[in-house]
């Protein structure tokens, strides 16, 4: 090998790094994603979404409206299940069919090449989540290094905080697809982007949180008439694929949207349900639901808005239709539903901390 074949040092260092990376966001993904499958559990036990069969009613188009139409995980597992010989499929469902107490759960016992599918698929959207979430730090923040490559971790060992009411198949790759729905946006790769966007909707129609941080974003530099035509094409793209999905699965029970506003104000009206708590195995005890401290860490983060930059000030304005959302048709207390909003806040607190214990991007820039 000549000189000129040899990869240089910057190179070989920035390719070490990120296997370094790797491997430390698989480990804290693959804590996040076993909480996840273990509390409260991929077959969502409630009665009122299927009980035991919700996980296989998710992954063959049988649920209830509107969890059935979130097709891109349940979509992905039915076409790996159909390209994979049974030489391979066979063992793997037999071994975690012996895992299970007298075919017990149900759900695993029907569905093992399912789930070994769906576990596998969630690691890999939880560590794009980590590294969309890197790049989105060193995109918005202006700082590369340690202070950035740390955020995920953070993040991801966090997570389990919010899980609280159910685990639901699109939650995984909601986080991953809308942080790098946002990289993108910062970045201005447009192109990519509309790919991104439209496995955002096939995963939730939550996706078209997006377009309004495009417009708040490209205000400044877009002419009227090109926002509008941006903005338009976006929500016709949307409204194509939700549309048809809901058409797809029309005859399913259910409703595309129910109104709890009376059942939010009814939660918070008990103030146990400010300060809720589980443990995690034996040795952490993290808080779930609506508990206070998300609303201090948010609270906070509006007080360090003032000064984060401004690609986090325009992604943020998502709180307003996220929040009015919620308490018209979500649980206002559940706090996965607040997935879309999790980036942003955490990178503006993440800002603020640096700026506390005095670091400027500049010096960042200059340790990494």
């Amino acid at each position: 090998m000549t000189d000129i074949d040899a990869p240089s040092p910057g190179r070989a260092s920035r390719v070490a790094r990120t296997v370094v990376l790797l491997v430390i966001y698989v480990a804290a993904a693959g804590f996040a994603v076993s909480e996840f499958i273990k509390y409260p559990g991929v077959s969502n036990i409630r009665p009122g979404l299927g009980g035991e069969a919700f996980f296989g009613d998710m992954i063959y188009g049988r649920a209830f409206k509107p969890y059935v139409t979130r097709v891109l995980v349940p979509w992905m597992v039915r076409l790996a299940v159909l390209v994979t010989p049974p030489a391979i499929k066979a063992p793997i469902e037999r071994n975690l069919r012996q895992a299970t107490r007298d075919g017990r759960p149900e759900w695993l016992f029907q569905y093992p090449f399912e789930f070994w599918l769906t576990r596998h698929l969630l690691l890999i959207f939880a560590v794009g989540f980590a590294f969309a979430l890197r790049r989105l730090g060193r995109l918005s923040l202006g700082r590369s290094g340690v202070e950035t490559d740390v955020i995920p971790v953070a993040t991801l060992f966090c997570l389990p905080g919010l899980y609280g009411y159910a685990s639901h198949l699109y939650d995984l790759p909601a986080l991953c697809l809308f942080t790098l729905g946002l990289c993108l946006i910062a970045a201005r790769r447009y192109v990519s982007f509309v790919l991104v966007f439209v496995l955002c909707t096939l995963n939730k129609e939550t996706a078209l949180l997006l377009t309004l941080v495009w417009l708040i974003f490209e205000r400044r530099s877009l002419k009227p008439r090109q926002l509008v035509v941006g903005v338009a094409t976006q929500v016709v793209l949307w409204a194509l694929i939700r549309g048809g999905l809901a058409w797809l699965y029309r005859a399913n029970p259910g409703e595309m949207m129910a109104v709890h506003l009376f059942r939010n104000f009814q939660t918070l009206a008990v103030p146990i349900h400010w300060f809720e708590f589980r443990p995690i195995g034996d040795w952490l005890i993290v808080p779930y639901r609506y508990n206070a401290l998300y609303v201090l860490g948010f609270a906070w983060a509006l007080v360090a808005l003032r000064r984060a930059p401004q690609f986090l000030k325009d992604a943020f304005w998502i709180a307003v239709p996220v929040t009015v959302l919620t308490w018209l048709y979500g649980n206002v207390d559940e706090m996965r539903v607040y997935y879309e909003l999790l980036p942003i806040v955490v990178l503006v607190l993440a800002g603020s901390l640096y700026r506390l214990l005095g670091y400027t991007p500049r010096q960042a820039a200059a340790s990494a």
